[in-house]
């Protein structure tokens, strides 16, 4: 079927202290929905009320980005921890973040588990059931957000959230609809046409091209762009050209959950 609208997310408020991650401010301008590092991984307090703050003068979408405890490592490495801890880290964070939403006078409209997080729930559902249950928890109108296909939708659903899947416009997948890992070659993609054809692809076909060169068929509201992917602002640019060629609006996507 067509689609009319689809959202547009985007990684940001990573930032922290004195350094600088991404293309926040430009990229917040192009975007429908922004993921919001809580802190863990990436952000600190003044980086989440600057992006809450840009999101609202943008009438972006603000979710939820939890991720592990590790800086060093900006939370893409794995980390051996209980379904109980990983269920109060993401009250914390979701936590956190949504005071400063609130604050702003907007409502949290999603959460988006961060990094390593996302394997390591692939692996093992009581992880993915922990994290489900304490967004819930913090508030049963989230929405979750995540990788179309994969265990993690169908634990969500059961949980008793609404799910939006995403599919990632600068990630090389495999045909088992996971992402290929960020050390190997070509897991990344920088380059704006390639992306753009791939995009393409999707809309007409619903379909995208894996690493080895098959075809994978992938259920989507939602496209992702990391903001610290080199070259993401004209990424974003031209992910919304070819959406406008198609007659797709983009927007938040508690508009049409």
């Amino acid at each position: 079927m067509k689609k009319i609208a689809v959202d547009l997310n985007c990684d940001m408020g990573e930032s922290f202290g004195r350094y600088k991650l991404g293309f926040d401010e430009e990229v917040i301008r192009l975007i429908s929905s922004a993921n919001v590092g809580c802190g863990f991984h990436g952000g600190d307090p003044h980086v989440m009320r600057d992006t809450v703050a840009m999101a609202k003068e943008n009438g972006v979408g603000v979710g939820a980005h939890p991720g592990l405890p590790d800086l060093l490592g900006f939370g893409r490495r794995e980390m051996k921890v209980t379904p109980e801890e990983v269920k109060d880290y993401f009250i914390y964070q979701i936590g956190a973040l949504k005071a400063f939403v609130e604050v702003a006078g907007l409502k949290l409209q999603h959460v988006k588990m961060h990094g390593a997080l996302d394997a390591m729930a692939r692996a093992d559902e009581e992880l993915t059931r922990a994290m489900c249950e304490a967004t819930k928890e913090v508030s049963p109108d989230l929405i979750w957000l995540a990788h179309s296909g994969i265990m993690t939708v169908e634990i969500a659903r059961n949980t008793g959230l609404k799910v939006v899947q995403e599919v990632y416009a600068d990630r090389a997948y495999n045909a088992d609809k996971t992402l290929v890992p960020r050390e190997l070659p070509g897991a990344v993609l920088k380059d704006p046409k390639e992306i753009g054809a791939r995009i393409k692809q999707l809309m007409e076909s619903g379909t995208i091209t894996t690493i080895d060169g098959k075809t994978l068929e992938l259920e989507f509201d939602s496209i992702c762009v990391h903001g610290d992917t080199p070259g993401a602002l004209e990424m974003i640019k031209t992910i919304r050209g070819i959406l406008s060629d198609h007659n797709v609006a983009v927007k938040p996507m508690r508009e049409f959950v």
